[in-house]
């Protein structure tokens, strides 16, 4: 796999709106506002005042959330990855 193909993987699975936990701070939840390759780190996140590195964050699966009522994120479109 070539840098440009990881490069657009990557940013797929980042997408604005992804949800994702920053690894060190687990329980709080967190939305991807922007990913750009060109900057380092090149993930922004909502509401977090400094943009982060991949191997930072776990992106979290809506696939745990079987009834919409009962899904413990706020109301926001989930994307799975």
């Amino acid at each position: 796999m070539d840098w440009k193909t990881w490069e657009e993987e990557e940013a797929k699975v980042y997408q604005p709106g992804t949800p994702v936990q920053l690894k060190r701070e687990r329980g709080k939840i967190y939305y991807v506002e922007e990913y750009d390759a060109m900057l380092v780190p090149p993930i922004w996140l909502e509401d977090y005042p400094k943009p982060c590195y991949p191997e930072e964050l776990r992106v979290v699966s809506n696939l745990f959330c079987v009834l919409p009522q009962l899904c413990l994120l706020p109301q926001k479109t989930l994307q799975v990855a």
